[in-house]
């Protein structure tokens, strides 16, 4: 395919696409990307085969064969995906577009300096994120049911007010009556016309669907110039359907609650760079919930690209130092990157904004798990409960008391939390993780009676089994092997979850294997549950000295962890939890 746009023009476009967050940890699809833009721009698009691609890119040994080999088609779908992704979300201001149409290998180049759409750009860094005014104005539309069926309207009816009454009652938000949102139901509005027409900041709508006792709703947030500028879905069962709505308007709305003090004091209203930072943030709040190494890094550029283009805008510097206090968690970076890097940016969005609950939130993990401060850690944490009701704070200040034995503090916020957000993967890891560490069996036996195995994320998935296996509840721990079995185990804690729980359950092989020959992605502290899982008691106390000298943070829960009773009595295990030198204190 000839194109007439100069070369330096489209490599200059690739190389916005590789710093889009879009593309961030997604090394291969660049890969791929790059390979077919620079064999069109070297006139060989007519070699581009899928053959061709799977020995250039993928380097197959035997050669590629695509009648037994689908690589290069799944990955081609995906670039797409990519692709759609950043010219929806960070796109809009590129000269340039680069599309791989669906049936070929070929990309296209389009000029979009023609384009009809002559409104300003999306989100200009710094400029307009907010202006003068009283709080953002939203119109929520009447949801469709899909199936069109009478149950499913009345679905579609309840959430729409559930979400009117939840928004409505939230500081900074003015909601459209349902009276003047209700006389566009049945119709299509174009919503660039209905947002000039009433005058608002954003408009809510969503769709109801019903298959197989499985309602899924989702509900997407335009600007007023009719861009998507964030989505979500959420599921649930036929049997939920009473409290369904509200646990789903509950959670939207936590998700979308204004963390900015002016804004929430009626002082400010929304610029439309202010309505896309806000779609951003709820996108990297959702990849940040799903607390696995991949969707962390992921977050971690999409609250950076905010921090960059809106400086002044504290969200996004809070946002920075989740990601690192949370990939200090699941042992992705040491305690000391984590903290050079999150307590700067948790202190800069209490510079840009004293009174805000998500970056004292922050400013009390890193002094929880990054300095052992507890009291500073507390003072954060209640400091941030005074500011809002925010989930996060609620979770990770629960974890916090959990941690430090206060088990009945603990499960009142963790109470809180879920009222705030009843739909949250990291709520079910905090509860999970929080309750077996404490050895509350009863609590995680309520909690694994009603886990959708399907949709359970894996962290919590696994400690559920644990608390199974040692309340004596084999069969649920079994039931946990096979969707354990088919989750890629990228987090540092978890890659020997499996082999790790077949082990206590009596089968050690797979494990004993493992600990032979060791796997450097994995933190000594899950080498070291290994080795008690198949009874080795030096290997465990050598990984867990390991673990010490590292600073791991699982260390924390050294005291209570039932995986250990086996070594607590030997006294390097007692010398790691400071247990000897207490006793050698008392007997001088």
């Amino acid at each position: 395919m000839k194109t007439d746009l100069p070369a330096s023009a489209i490599r200059e476009q690739m190389n916005l696409l590789r710093k889009s967050p879009a593309f961030s940890g997604s090394d291969r699809l660049i890969e791929l990307l790059s390979y077919v833009v620079e064999e069109t721009l070297n006139g060989r698009a007519a070699d581009l085969k899928e053959a061709v691609i799977g020995n250039a890119v993928y380097q197959r040994e035997p050669p590629y064969d695509p009648r037994i080999d689908s690589t290069v088609r799944v990955e081609a779908r995906r670039l797409r995906k990519k692709l759609e992704e950043h010219s929806r979300l960070y796109g809009q201001s590129d000269p340039i577009s680069i599309m791989i149409p669906t049936g070929t290998y070929v990309p296209a180049f389009v000029i979009k300096s023609g384009s009809q759409d002559t409104s300003p750009p999306q989100q200009e860094p710094g400029k307009d994120l907010f202006r003068s005014g009283h709080g953002a104005v939203i119109a929520i539309l009447p949801f469709r049911p899909v199936s069109g069926d009478p149950a499913s309207q009345e679905f579609a009816d309840i959430i729409t007010d559930e979400l009117i009454f939840a928004l409505g009652s939230e500081p900074g938000m003015n909601i459209l009556s349902r009276a003047t949102t209700f006389a566009y139901k049945d119709k299509q509005p174009s919503i660039r016309d209905l947002a000039a027409e009433l005058g608002v900041d954003a408009v809510i709508q969503g769709t109801v669907r019903e298959h197989m006792d499985v309602i899924r709703v989702t509900i997407e947030v335009s600007d007023p110039r009719g861009m998507v500028v964030t989505s979500d879905r959420f599921e649930g069962s036929v049997d939920q359907l009473a409290d369904l709505p509200e646990r789903i308007a509950t959670t939207f709305v936590s998700r979308n609650r204004f963390d900015t003090s002016k804004m929430r004091a009626r002082l400010l209203k929304p610029g439309p760079a202010a309505v896309h930072a806000y779609g951003q943030l709820y996108r990297a709040r959702q990849l940040l919930d799903l607390q696995v190494p991949q969707s962390l890094r992921e977050s971690l550029a999409i609250f950076s690209k905010i921090a960059e283009d809106a400086p002044d805008f504290g969200r996004g510097h809070s946002g920075i130092a989740d990601c690192y206090c949370d990939m200090f968690r699941i042992g992705m970076v040491d305690a000391a990157t984590a903290r050079s890097l999150a307590r700067p940016a948790a202190e800069k969005g209490l510079e840009i904004d004293p009174q805000s609950a998500e970056a004292l939130t922050a400013l009390g993990v890193v002094q929880a798990w990054l300095e052992r401060d507890w009291v500073a850690a507390e003072t954060s944490f209640n400091a941030a409960m005074n500011y809002g009701y925010y989930a996060r704070t609620a979770r990770v200040f629960g974890t916090y008391l959990a941690a430090r034995g206060r088990h009945e503090e603990s499960e009142r916020l963790f109470n809180e939390a879920r009222r705030i957000e009843p739909f949250s993967q990291q709520q079910d890891i905090a509860e999970a993780l929080s309750r077996f560490q404490s050895r509350n069996f009863p609590k995680l036996s309520e909690a694994a009676s009603a886990a959708a195995l399907r949709n359970a994320p894996m962290e919590s998935l696994f400690y559920l089994a644990l608390g199974a296996h040692f309340s004596g509840n084999p069969e649920f721990a079994h039931r946990c092997l096979q969707p354990l079995g088919k989750m890629m185990m990228t987090h540092p804690l978890l890659i020997f979850a499996n082999a790790e729980l077949e082990a206590w359950l009596g089968s050690p092989d797979r494990a004993i294997t493992l600990l032979k020959t060791g796997n450097p992605k994995a933190s000594y502290f899950a080498h070291s549950t290994l080795a008690c899982s198949v009874g080795d008691s030096e290997a465990g106390i050598r990984y867990l000295e390991l673990a010490f000298r590292h600073r791991e943070l699982a260390t924390v829960w050294l005291r209570m962890d039932r995986r250990f009773d086996a070594i607590r009595n030997l006294d390097r295990f007692r010398a790691l939890t400071g247990e000897a030198r207490a006793a050698s204190a008392r007997s001088a």
